[in-house]
C-alpha cells in the first residue's frame, strides 16, 4: 500500500528517560495510525505528522506562550499538548494503548478543525474506529506476491509483527488468507525504523522463493525452499 503520509511519529516529551522509552514502546501505534490515515486522506500534503505528549505545560508556555503548539507548513505537521501522565502510567498495557489511541484521535480532530482540513477530520475519524475494530493490531505485510509452489497457488509475504518488547519479521506462505507455513527472519527492538524497510521484494525460482532486501544484511538475498511430502508442504531448513 502506498503511504500518503510518509511517517507518523508519537513523542513522549518530558526529559525523563523512563518516559522517553515510551517512544519506542508505542511506535507500533503510530505506524498503525499512519497506515490507516493513508487509506482515506486526500487533503493538503502531509509528509511528516508529529504528535507530542507533554507531561507539564510549563515547557510549552515558555516556548509558545500557551499550553499547546499546533503548526503546519510545507508538509510538516506538528502538534504538542499535555496529557495526564499520572493517569496514563497507572493503566495496564492495554489501557495505555487505548489511552494513546484516543488521545491521538482527539488531537487530530482538533487540529483538523483549527486548520480547516476536512480530509484530516474524516481520515482520523475513520482511522480511530478502524483501529479499534482491528483491536489496535499493527501487524502488516511488508511485501507480498502470488506464487505457485508444486502446482498450487499461494501468497508469499514478509510480515512485520509487533510484540510488547520487540519487532519480528516473519516469512509466511498463505492460502485462502490462512498461514500455511511461517519462518522467523529477523528480530529487533521496537522503534528501529530500519527494520521496516529491510526487505524489498519476493521472487520465485522453481519451487523456491527468494527474498531480496537491503545490502546491509549479509544473508540477503535469502532462498526459502520447500519440500512436498505426499501433499504435505514444509520448509527445507
Amino acid at each position: 500500500m502506498k503511504l500518503v503520509i510518509d511517517r507518523t511519529l508519537f513523542g513522549f516529551n518530558d526529559g525523563i528517560d523512563t518516559i522517553n522509552q515510551l517512544n519506542d514502546k508505542f511506535t507500533f501505534l503510530s505506524i498503525l495510525l499512519n497506515r490507516l490515515l493513508s487509506e482515506k486522506y486526500t487533503g493538503k500534503k502531509i509528509k511528516y505528522l508529529n504528535l507530542f505528549f507533554y507531561e507539564n505545560p510549563i515547557k510549552l508556555i515558555k516556548a509558545y506562550g500557551k499550553d499547546y503548539f499546533l503548526h503546519y507548513y510545507g508538509g510538516q505537521f506538528t502538534y504538542k499538548r499535555v496529557i495526564d501522565y499520572d493517569f496514563f502510567l497507572s493503566l495496564n498495557y492495554d489501557g495505555q494503548k487505548q489511552f494513546i489511541w484516543k488521545t491521538a484521535y482527539e488531537m487530530l480532530q482538533f487540529a483538523a478543525e483549527e486548520l480547516k482540513n476536512e480530509s484530516l477530520l474524516n481520515a482520523s475519524e475513520y482511522a480511530y474506529h478502524k483501529g479499534l475494530e482491528m483491536e489496535l493490531n499493527a501487524d502488516y505485510r511488508m511485501i507480498e506476491t502470488e506464487v505457485i509452489i508444486f502446482g498450487k497457488n499461494y501468497k508469499a509475504a514478509v510480515w512485520v509483527n509487533f510484540l510488547v518488547d520487540k519487532m519480528q519479521a516473519n516469512f509466511t506462505l498463505e492460502k485462502n488468507n490462512q498461514i500455511v507455513l511461517k519462518k522467523l527472519l529477523e528480530e529487533g527492538p521496537n522503534g528501529m525504523e530500519f527494520f521496516l524497510v529491510m526487505f524489498k521484494k519476493i521472487l520465485q525460482k522453481d519451487n523456491s522463493i527468494i527474498i531480496h532486501g537491503t545490502k546491509d544484511l549479509a544473508y540477503l538475498p535469502l532462498q526459502v525452499s520447500f519440500i512436498n511430502d505426499h501433499g504435505q508442504l514444509s520448509i527445507n531448513n
